[in-house]
């Protein structure tokens, strides 16, 4: 598959909608005919500007296969018409049933895979991809595969039916159409994380991978064995781009090509609930890095497990605390940040409401950042105290290459360290209530424990234990018991009624007496 499925499409237009260089272009003046078709309006009103075929000119990029238009309707691309973009694009006064045709028109020529539903067998394209087209050796579909290339599990919605075909016949192709108008043709462009490099270090050595990102004196590298190599510049002294992609293109019969278009067309974001297969386990190695952090570690909210917040670094100290100076800032959008980072392997994890954020720990550059859609549907009925995003998220937990966060819904989900792609996605409330997570996980061996906060809804609280691997209920501990059960009794009136409970601040773990 190729390295490059997220970067394929053409340049995004500002606003999600029209952009116009000159402000002194004026609407074409050809008369519109009673029944013309979208492709002779356009031809007619927006051609000369955004070239013939919607394929972009001299005055404005194309909007065909445009990432800005492929998440608008019909009506909001009709609105930018009729409205103009002020400064950049002006109003076009069309009649409402020539403006509602060349509306669908544009939207079209943007309509996603997933949308386009192709002919073929999605079953028989799943089995190529995992099986005999050996796909998943690079890429990973909902926590399924390797971490050496793009995640591909929302493919189907993030490409068109063109870009995807495209992206197999011609990677190296489709590695060259620019993402961003912002990025022009002379420029090194970060937004194709995907890039392939050579980079010559400074003691005689040469890796090869992918430039995840790059700033003039900072270079983020992840060789092909997946490891992150976070370079500066004093470290190397060149830095070559490949022309090419590290996927050949596609070998196939024209049946497993059809079947595997029809299966990654099919790939609309990873589905809710555990992982029904059970991926490789996690190492006794990363266990341990948890248990006993290396020195300039931090894999958890309280940094290790016994909760005391201690670090044994020296560096730093009472005599020259006062001598520190800002190296670098980094901007979360939001207003709700009660967050702790966490560190491991030189990459900073930070979260803000609903998202997760990889960043170069010395250049604080980024590496890929996480966002949970905000319409993302609870199965059962849990809700968040406020919209997505608006409960504060307190942190983080790492294991191995998975990073672990609680959302605004009460929801946890596991993260691939690497792409930042949903390994899985769970729903922590067995019962409809206003849940919310902001709470940070706490890994205990290879089972990631996280509870929630709602307890003044009032809701029932408890804690819940998952499998790290898949994210399989382990365990569930109510703190509020049912009448009956094992010191009910100890609640006089209606105490069991009115709820409460919550678990929302991160625990500590003994590991003499493997108790949390």
């Amino acid at each position: 598959m190729t390295h490059n499925f997220f970067w394929a499409a053409a340049a995004s237009l500002v606003a999600a909608g029209f952009w116009v260089a000159s402000l002194g272009v004026a609407q074409n003046s050809s008369a519109s005919a009673p029944g013309d078709s979208g492709e002779v309006l356009y031809a007619k009103n927006c051609a000369v500007c955004h070239g013939a075929g919607a394929r972009g000119g001299d005055r404005a990029p194309g909007l065909a296969n445009s990432r800005g238009l492929r998440s608008q309707s019909e009506d909001q691309i009709a609105a930018v018409i009729r409205t103009g973009i002020p400064g950049r694009m002006p109003p076009f006064e069309l009649p409402d049933s020539e403006l509602k045709t060349l509306a669908a028109w544009v939207r079209s020529l943007n309509i996603s895979a997933f949308d386009a539903k192709p002919d073929g067998d999605p079953s028989a394209g799943e089995q190529f991809f995992f099986g005999t087209g050996q796909c998943a050796s690079c890429h990973m579909v909902a926590g399924r595969g390797k971490a050496n290339g793009p995640d591909l599990s929302d493919t189907g919605r993030s490409l068109t039916l063109g870009e995807l075909q495209h992206a197999l016949d011609d990677p190296a192709g489709a590695a060259k159409i620019r993402s961003s108008s912002a990025c022009p043709p002379w420029a090194w462009c970060p937004q194709n994380k995907w890039a392939l490099v050579n980079v010559h270090l400074r003691n005689g050595s040469t890796l090869r991978g992918f430039a995840r990102n790059q700033g003039k004196h900072d270079l983020q590298l992840q060789t092909l064995d997946g490891r992150l190599h976070l370079l500066e510049e004093r470290e190397y002294d060149q830095v070559s781009r490949e022309e090419t992609s590290l996927m050949p293109p596609l070998k196939a019969t024209a049946e497993e090509r059809r079947d595997l278009i029809a299966y990654l067309s099919r790939l609309g974001g990873a589905a809710g609930g555990p992982l029904t297969s059970e991926p490789d386990p996690i190492s006794a190695d990363a266990i341990q890095q948890v248990l006993n952090p290396k020195p300039g570690e931090w894999p958890t909210y309280n940094g290790i497990l016994s909760g005391n917040r201690h670090s044994g670094l020296e560096q730093i100290n009472v005599q020259n605390a006062t001598r520190l100076q800002l190296q670098w800032s980094y901007s979360l959008p939001s207003s709700e940040l009660q967050t702790t980072p966490v560190v491991s392997d030189g990459v900073m994890y930070v979260s803000a409401p609903d998202q997760v954020c990889a960043l170069d720990s010395r250049a604080g550059r980024e590496i890929w950042c996480y966002t949970r859609p905000s319409d993302t549907a609870s199965p059962s009925g849990a809700q968040g105290v406020g919209a997505a995003g608006g409960s504060p998220n307190r942190g983080l937990a790492l294991l191995g290459d998975r990073v672990f966060l609680t959302t605004s819904d009460a929801h946890l989900v596991c993260l691939n360290g690497l792409t930042g792609g949903v390994m899985w996605d769970v729903n922590m409330p067995d019962s409809p209530g206003r849940y919310s997570g902001r709470v940070a996980p706490l890994v205990v061996g290879d089972i990631v424990v996280a509870g929630h906060e709602g307890g003044d809804g009032p809701l029932r609280g408890f804690l819940a234990a998952y499998k790290a691997t898949t994210g399989q209920l382990v365990w569930r501990f109510w703190t509020i018991p049912r009448p009956g059960e094992p010191a009910s009794e100890t609640w006089r009136g209606k105490a069991l009624e009115t709820g409460g409970g919550a678990t929302w601040l991160t625990g500590s773990y003994d590991s003499e007496t493997g108790s949390l």
